[in-house]
């Protein structure tokens, strides 16, 4: 075989391998009659026995609106099982579109955007042993549909709403557990509006608009209330309209936010930023772009990204990628400040083989002990009404 043709063959087979950079397998297929409810918009969350739970943002069995779902690992696969579905009736409210948080007694903290109230705003709610029960009634002036993911610090559960509060653009909210004493702090447009997002332990949180520019912000809780850090905006390369959480770090003793925005930057489909504190000038932030995004490598972040021991940061895109359904992609640190990108798996609904691959993922992912992904698309599946998906890298 001649030189040249030898190293063809090389090349073709780094690029089948850089394709298959991870195994997908589908946990659970949400049903055609939506008895199991669909949409699992927020991401999962593990217990201390190595389940995973998260929440069907809509149906359930006769005619519920949403569910909490547990998936416990067994021999060959994994059990589903309907921990709590939401009804009209349901003093806890309805329609969950939040990520959940499990204390270390096994207790179960969660959002639903709407409530059978006066006020329909949603709640918080937890799996109390007399059963579920609403923790706080958001009434409108302190808060009003929380899409994010909660927070569990020290007895307190903390989050935000996407809207409501002294101008209807939005809280950040704090409850304690015990006492059901709640506070909000509300937003005004140029400390930003509409947070999808959740408020990280630095104190700090995104917003999907408002802000200096009206695209989107980074904002952070003072002694004086919310306060407007960075603004994004179309013009620049980081983008604009974040909607996931920020992730903390400490990268050589300074502290560090990672994130992403769902638009533009450089390639006009989103990016992954880092903003890190000068330790000169603390609360003072440099961003910097770790990854824009163009489309075969994903498009629209639409959460916020996790990382490993070794700094690896992992993360969703709602769209793009081969079949325009989403990724999962990965992201290590190299030499001289440089970033690898790799995109692990694009999502596929025409793939059968793995179970039913999902479509549009718009949550963040958890990672176990031994390095395998889980999450959640929206839609997809044998059903088309979405995954629970498992990606072995």
């Amino acid at each position: 075989m001649r030189p040249q043709i030898i190293f063809v063959c090389i090349l073709l087979l780094t690029s089948v391998m850089g394709v298959r950079a991870a195994t997908y397998q589908s946990l659970h297929n949400f049903a055609m009659d939506g008895s199991d409810g669909t949409s699992p918009i927020a991401g999962l969350v593990f217990d201390q026995a190595g389940n995973l739970y998260g929440v069907a943002a809509y149906d359930g069995a006769d005619y519920t609106d949403g569910l909490v779902f547990k998936l416990s690992p067994s021999q060959g696969g994994w059990n589903y099982d309907i921990v709590h579905q939401f009804d009209f009736f349901d003093p806890v409210g309805q329609e969950p579109l939040g990520g959940l948080v499990i204390d270390d007694a096994g207790v179960i903290y969660g959002t639903t955007s709407y409530s059978d109230d006066d006020w329909e705003c949603g709640t918080v709610f937890e799996s109390a042993p007399s059963g579920w029960v609403p923790l706080h009634t958001f009434t409108g002036p302190d808060g009003c549909v929380p899409q994010s993911n909660l927070r569990l610090s020290n007895g307190w559960l903390v989050g935000t709403t996407s809207g409501g509060g002294a101008s209807g653009q939005g809280t950040v909210f704090f409850l304690d557990t015990l006492t059901a004493t709640f506070y909000s702090y509300s937003f005004q447009k140029t400390e930003g509006t509409t947070p999808i997002g959740g408020f990280n332990i630095f104190f700090y949180g995104a917003t999907l608009s408002g802000g200096g520019r009206g695209e989107g912000n980074v904002y952070r809780l003072g002694a004086h209330g919310l306060i407007n850090k960075f603004s994004f905006t179309s013009n620049r390369q980081a983008g604009y309209a974040p909607m996931g959480d920020l992730l903390t770090a400490y990268v050589n003793g300074a502290r560090t936010m990672y994130g992403t925005t769902s638009a533009g930057g450089k390639g006009g489909g989103g990016v992954v930023y880092r903003l890190s504190e000068n330790q000169q000038k603390p609360e003072h932030w440099q961003l910097n772009v770790l990854h824009s995004f163009s489309g075969e490598d994903g498009r629209s972040p639409m959460a916020g990204l996790a990382s490993d021991s070794r700094g690896n940061l992992y993360g969703t895109t709602s769209q793009g990628g081969e079949w325009d359904c989403g990724t999962v992609f990965k992201l290590s640190p190299k030499m001289n400040n440089r970033w690898k990108f790799t995109v692990l798996y694009s999502f596929n609904p025409y793939n059968q083989d793995s179970g039913g691959d999902g479509c549009s993922p718009r949550s963040s992912v958890v990672l176990d002990t031994a390095g395998n992904i889980y999450g959640t698309t929206e839609y997809g599946g044998w059903y088309r009404w979405g995954t629970v998906y498992e990606i072995t890298p």
